[in-house]
């Protein structure tokens, strides 16, 4: 691997950020399936739903995982220098400024609507001409 730079590495560490959030959310919402379905639902258990403590420990217990699979993903070397690159490449893309990305926005805005607007025109035409043909068939 070549010389990265520092944007490079916080790239990569934002799209860690992302996969994380991404894991913990799924393991969040694992949890409360499975507490909701599966655990008993008495208060004298800690999985319980009626008991206070289920999302202090779905809490905990999604980010024991998440934390888990970070780990494992940071630790295989495959995966740790395709983030960086990925990151690398992020660093070298030529942003848009704030008032180019208004412009291009608008434009696409409006392409669509014209867009939109033609369709509608086609098809009530073609609708027209359909139910023309159909009624003399008849």
């Amino acid at each position: 691997m070549n010389e990265v730079s520092n944007i490079a590495y916080r790239y990569a560490a934002l799209l860690y950020g992302i996969i994380a959030a991404y894991f913990w959310y799924l393991f969040y919402s694992l949890w409360v399936f499975l507490g909701k379905h599966y655990f008993p639902q008495n208060v004298s258990s800690i999985f319980s739903l009626q008991n206070h403590n289920f999302s202090t420990v779905s809490i905990v217990v999604a980010t024991v995982l998440t934390m888990a699979v970070i780990v494992v993903l940071i630790m295989n070397k495959k995966l740790k220098t395709f983030i960086v690159d990925v990151g690398d490449e992020l660093s070298r893309v030529a942003w848009p400024t704030f008032k180019e990305a208004q412009k291009t926005t608008a434009i696409v805005i409006a392409l669509v609507i014209v867009a939109s607007i033609v369709l509608f025109l086609a098809d009530t035409v073609f609708l027209k001409i359909i139910n023309l043909i159909m009624s003399t068939a008849a």
